[in-house]
């Protein structure tokens, strides 16, 4: 059995929809005889040094547009102009290929956008898309205290959201796939009625699944929180930081420490002093993803208030370690977080205020747990994960052994 996968970004080691792309290049290899990926050829120095890039019945194509258009990717509205001119070179590239040595199924994994669609489905064999996202939206109420910048650029992300409804480039790939998977409820509105009968909701990433709980493992003396992530005005970083200035007033020394930085570092300084916790947060700055990920343990939980994130690897790696997560019920960390791993916080006819105390009380609850009751969640946590691993997610995908 052959397999192709269309995972324009594909790379180990870098998280995000790279890391999407190489685990189910990875995982694949369980169900297919032999697993080809067709990926970007910028990717190639990289996948060709990890040893995993050389397992049997593993083969990658490399695909890229001239230079002088990948330049261009990088002005302003152009990247969909791009990776659209790309699918139509990779669907080229495999179209050759399948002529040669026909494959048995395609598969779209990336980029994972709706926006984008896929011509995967014009090679006349089963076709599977997803999990795809791009129906995810910030919720109008918790948008007030957003600086100008931020709302215009979420006013325009509905209508670009809007506007997917009706776009040239899904609607033939959903009409030619087999099965499609989106990673949320609201990507799936994205999905035209007469398609959703063959449309499922499942998560894009996935956890390694062998994660085992730290036995030596202690909460920190002092309640410290994190957020890890890009400093965007999406993020929900400011409601964090709202948070803590509601949870100092019943644990003062409590902290919060934000690993990243990004273009809303400035407004979120300017928001700490005005909140009058500015020598509570610390802004790290960017931290290598290893470093991050192994200074989890240091925590008493992940906060994660992002607005509209479909995915949120960093989630994945917090429960992995066994650290509690803190979260909205918005996006794929709405998903990913339950009760027995963390505390998600309702928005649902919620103003950003009621959101912030909300999501204070929630930290006050982590910090002040008895130490049994910690350690559940530490347990449920590293379950939690396990659950959610990438040969899981790709079992569900796969739906039956292609071997069959």
């Amino acid at each position: 059995m052959r397999v192709l996968l269309s995972a324009y970004a594909c790379e180990p080691n870098k998280g995000s929809e790279q890391e999407v792309g190489w685990q189910r290049a990875l995982q694949m290899l369980a169900f297919a005889d032999e697993v080809w990926v067709l990926t970007r050829s910028n990717n190639k120095e990289v996948i060709e040094a990890d040893p995993q890039g050389h397992s049997p019945g593993l083969h990658f194509l490399y695909y890229d547009l001239p230079r002088w258009l990948r330049r261009l990717k990088k002005w302003p509205g152009f990247l969909y102009v791009y990776v659209t001119l790309w699918q139509w070179g990779a669907y080229r590239l495999a179209a050759s290929q399948h002529r040669e040595n026909a494959f048995d199924c395609v598969y779209h994994v990336t980029f994972a956008s709706i926006r984008t669609g896929s011509r995967m489905g014009r090679l006349g064999i089963p076709f599977v898309i997803g999990p795809i996202a791009g129906g995810e939206c910030s919720p109008i109420r918790l948008r007030r205290s957003m600086p100008f910048r931020g709302k215009a650029s979420e006013l325009l992300r509905d209508l670009g959201i809007l506007s997917q409804r009706y776009s040239p480039l899904a609607r033939p790939a959903f009409a030619a796939a087999e099965r499609i998977f989106v990673t949320t409820a609201d990507s799936l509105r994205l999905v035209p009625p007469k398609w959703r009968f063959k449309t499922a909701v499942h998560l894009a990433i996935g956890t390694r699944g062998d994660a085992e709980r730290n036995e030596a493992q202690r909460p920190p003396a002092i309640p410290c929180f994190v957020v890890a992530g890009r400093l965007l005005h999406w993020k929900g970083v400011h409601l964090a930081i709202r948070a803590l200035a509601q949870v100092k007033a019943t644990i003062p020394d409590a902290t919060l420490t934000l690993l990243g930085n990004g273009p809303a570092e400035r407004w979120l300084r300017d928001l700490a002093k005005r909140c009058g916790v500015a020598d509570a947060v610390e802004f790290a700055g960017h931290v290598p993803r290893q470093q991050l990920v192994d200074s989890l343990l240091s925590y008493t939980g992940l906060v994660f208030p992002s607005l509209h994130d479909s995915g949120g690897l960093v989630v994945l790696e917090a429960l992995s370690k066994g650290l509690p997560v803190v979260c909205l019920d918005l996006g794929g960390p709405g998903i990913m977080v339950n009760g027995s791993c963390g505390i998600v916080v309702p928005t649902t006819h919620a103003d950003e205020a009621q959101t912030v105390t909300r999501l204070a009380s929630a930290m006050i609850s982590l910090a002040t747990m008895a130490t049994p009751d910690l350690e559940r969640l530490s347990m449920g946590a590293i379950a939690r994960a396990n659950e959610l691993s990438w040969a899981r997610l790709t079992e569900r995908i796969v739906g039956r052994d292609v071997r069959s």
